[in-house]
C-alpha cells in the first residue's frame, strides 16, 4: 500500500513538472558551416611561354637550265619533304567583350624537312634518255621557321578558346643540286643556305586546363620567298654553265603546345 502511493506520488510530481522543463529547452544552434569555395573566373589576358611539337610538310619547285650546245633538255620538278618538328612560343593574350581574346605571339621551330627530285637527262626535242648516269638532282631542306603573328579567338565556353592566326615568317632553307655527266665527266654542282621571308596563317583551338596551364592544337601555313638563282661553271667545261633555280617554299605545320601563363 505504501509503494503504490509513493508511485503514484511520483508520477504526479514528474508530469506537473513536465511542461515547465519543456519550456525551459531551447532549440538547438545549429552548428557552423563554412560556406563553399567559390572558383575565380578564368582569365586569358596575361603574358605565356611554352613549347611545340608536331610535324611539318615543306613543297618547293627547281628547276635547271641545261648548258647550251649540250644537246639535252632543260628540267623541272617539284619535291615534297616531311620532318618532326620541336620549338617554343611566347605571348601576350587580352581578353574583352568579354567573350573574344586578341593577343600577339612569337615562335621558333627546328625541323628538317627534305625535298629531292632527280632527273635523268634527255636528248634536246626529245624524252629518250641520254644514258651513262647523265642526271640533275635538286634538294631543299628546310632547317627552322620562325613567326611573329596576331592572334584574335573568340571563348565558345570560358576554358576553350577557337582562333585564328597570321603574320610575318621567316625560314631557314638549305639548298643544293648537282648536274653531272659522267660520260663526258661534267659535273655542276652548288649548295647554300638561305634565310626567306614570307607570311603565315592558321588557326587552332586551345584548352584552359587550370588558371596558368593551357593546351593547344593547332595548324599553321608559310609561304616563303624564292631562293636566287646560281650558275656554276666547271673548270674543264668553261663555255657550258649550268643554272639551277628554286621557287617559293611553302610548309604545312601540324603541332601541339603546352603554355604556362604567369
Amino acid at each position: 500500500m505504501q509503494k503504490t502511493a509513493l508511485f503514484a506520488i511520483t508520477a504526479a510530481a514528474v508530469l506537473a513538472a513536465g511542461p515547465a522543463f519543456a519550456a525551459d529547452l531551447t532549440p538547438m544552434t545549429p552548428m557552423y558551416k563554412a560556406p563553399p569555395m567559390v572558383t575565380a573566373p578564368q582569365t586569358w589576358t596575361g603574358f605565356y611561354i611554352g613549347g611545340d611539337i608536331g610535324a611539318a610538310w615543306s613543297h618547293t619547285d627547281g628547276s635547271w637550265t641545261a648548258p647550251a650546245g649540250f644537246g639535252v633538255n632543260s628540267t623541272s620538278g617539284d619535291f615534297d619533304g616531311s620532318s618532326f618538328l620541336g620549338g617554343v612560343h611566347a605571348g601576350y593574350d587580352y581578353q574583352f567583350a568579354p567573350s573574344w581574346v586578341f593577343g600577339v605571339e612569337g615562335d621558333w621551330t627546328w625541323t628538317h624537312a627534305r625535298g629531292s627530285n632527280s632527273q635523268a637527262w634527255t636528248f634536246l626535242g626529245t624524252g629518250v634518255p641520254v644514258g651513262g648516269g647523265a642526271a640533275t638532282t635538286m634538294n631543299s631542306t628546310v632547317d627552322w621557321l620562325a613567326s611573329l603573328r596576331g592572334r584574335l579567338g573568340y571563348l565558345v565556353t570560358p576554358n576553350v578558346l577557337v582562333y585564328a592566326t597570321g603574320g610575318v615568317a621567316w625560314g631557314d632553307v638549305h639548298y643544293s643540286a648537282t648536274a653531272a655527266d659522267p660520260g663526258t665527266g661534267y659535273l655542276a654542282s652548288t649548295g647554300f643556305n638561305n634565310t626567306s621571308d614570307g607570311i603565315v596563317v592558321g588557326g587552332g583551338v586551345e584548352w584552359a586546363m587550370t588558371h596558368n596551364w593551357s593546351l593547344r592544337g593547332e595548324y599553321l601555313f608559310y609561304h616563303l620567298d624564292s631562293a636566287a638563282g646560281t650558275t656554276v661553271t666547271p673548270a674543264a667545261f668553261p663555255g657550258a654553265p649550268s643554272s639551277f633555280s628554286w621557287s617559293h617554299t611553302n610548309v604545312g605545320v601540324a603541332r601541339v603546345g603546352l603554355s604556362y601563363k604567369f
